[in-house]
C-alpha cells in the first residue's frame, strides 16, 4: 500500500498525542476565535473540528475552524487528535465531525485501491466510496501534496530545466546529473520503478544518491546532487530557492486535500458545503507551502498563520 510519508507516526506518539487532548503538530493549541453576531448565529448541533498532527494538517483544520466560528456555525476544537489509524475511527464514530483528509490516502490507504493520477479520478472513485459510509468529502482543493522533483537553482538555468521531460532528455544524451532519493522509494513498484516507466527512461546507477528521508534538501544545498525527490508543498523550496520541475506526465499519485464531513451534519447545516468550497478554492499548492513556512520556519503560531490569512481573503473580520 501506497504511504504518505507524514503518516509514519509511532503508535506510541497517537496515544500520548491523545493523552495530552489534543495538541498541535507544532505545539499549540488553537484558541476561540471569538463569538460571531448574534444575528449571524446558525441554529444546529455543534461541529467538532479535528486535524492530523503535522503542520499543514494543524493549518487546514485551524483555517476551519476560525472561518466556520466566524460565519457564526458552532464549533468544538479537536485539533491535533492523531494520524489516520486514529483520526478514522473518530470521524466514523461521531466523536468528531469534520477534519482534512488527503484524496489519495482515501484511495490507497481506506479503499486500499492502486494509486490514481489524476485529481479529478482520486476525489471521485473515494467520494463515491465514502458516501456509503456516511461520508461527505467536500470540494478538494487546488493544493497537491505529493512527490515531486526540485533541482538546484543553477542546474535548472544550465540544462533550461522546467519540466521531468526536460530532466529525462538531458539523461538521454548522456548528461550526468546526481538524482538524490530515498531507499524506500528506489524499490517500491509505485516509486522509481513506476517513475522510469511513465517517462521512459532508465536512471543511470550511477546517478542516484540514496539518503534518508529528510536529507535531500541537505544534500541539495552541499552540492552533493543535482535534482531531488521532494515533497511538493515542503517550506524548504523556498527558503532553499530549489525549482520544482513540473510533472507534465504525471508520474505521481494525487494528494489534493478536502474537508470530510461526517454526512449527518452537512444535511444539518445546508450552508456548509458552499462555505467550505470558498475556502478550498484559495489553498494551491504554493500557497499552503507558504503558510507551512510561516509556521516551521518563521516560527509563527498556527492560530497566528490561519487567521492572518483568513483576514487577508476576506474570510474572516
Amino acid at each position: 500500500m501506497y504511504m504518505k510519508k507524514r503518516s509514519l507516526f509511532l503508535v506510541a506518539v497517537l496515544s500520548l498525542t491523545l493523552a495530552l487532548g489534543g495538541v498541535f503538530g507544532c505545539g499549540a493549541k488553537a484558541p476561540a476565535t471569538g463569538s460571531a453576531p448574534e444575528n449571524t448565529k446558525k441554529e444546529g448541533p455543534t461541529i467538532k473540528i479535528s486535524s492530523k498532527t503535522f503542520t499543514e494538517a494543524a493549518l487546514l483544520g485551524t483555517m476551519s475552524l476560525q472561518y466556520l466560528e466566524g460565519l457564526g456555525y458552532p464549533v468544538e476544537n479537536k485539533m491535533g487528535l492523531g494520524e489516520l489509524a486514529v483520526i478514522r475511527p473518530a470521524l466514523t464514530s461521531g466523536q468528531i465531525d469534520l477534519y482534512w483528509e488527503y484524496t489519495g490516502t482515501g484511495v490507497m490507504n481506506l479503499m486500499e485501491h492502486e494509486p490514481v493520477f489524476d485529481a479529478a479520478e482520486s476525489y471521485k472513485l473515494i467520494k463515491e466510496w465514502d458516501a456509503k459510509n456516511g461520508i461527505a468529502w467536500l470540494e478538494y482543493a487546488p493544493l497537491n501534496d505529493t512527490y515531486g522533483i526540485v533541482v538546484r537553482p543553477e542546474i535548472a538555468e544550465k540544462y533550461k530545466l522546467k519540466t521531468v521531460s526536460d530532466y529525462v532528455a538531458q539523461v538521454k544524451k548522456g548528461e550526468s546529473l546526481k538524482f538524490v532519493g530515498f531507499p524506500e522509494w528506489e524499490g517500491r513498484a509505485d516509486g522509481l520503478r513506476s517513475f522510469e516507466k511513465v517517462y521512459d527512461f532508465k536512471m543511470p546507477k550511477g546517478d542516484f544518491v540514496n539518503v534518508a528521508m529528510g536529507l535531500n534538501y541537505d544534500t541539495l544545498k552541499a552540492q552533493k546532487g543535482d535534482l531531488a525527490l521532494a515533497f511538493t508543498t515542503e517550506p524548504r523550496i523556498i527558503t532553499d530557492k530549489l525549482v520544482m520541475l513540473e510533472d507534465d506526465k504525471s508520474a505521481f499519485p494525487v494528494y489534493n486535500a478536502a474537508p470530510v464531513v461526517r454526512q449527518e451534519i452537512v444535511d444539518k447545516y445546508p450552508t456548509l458545503a458552499a462555505d467550505l468550497k470558498k475556502l478550498s478554492a484559495l489553498l494551491d499548492t504554493k500557497t499552503i507551502t507558504e503558510l507551512n513556512m510561516q509556521a516551521d520556519v518563521e516560527k509563527k503560531s498556527i492560530e497566528e498563520v490561519s487567521s492572518t490569512f483568513l483576514k487577508s481573503k476576506g474570510l474572516l473580520k
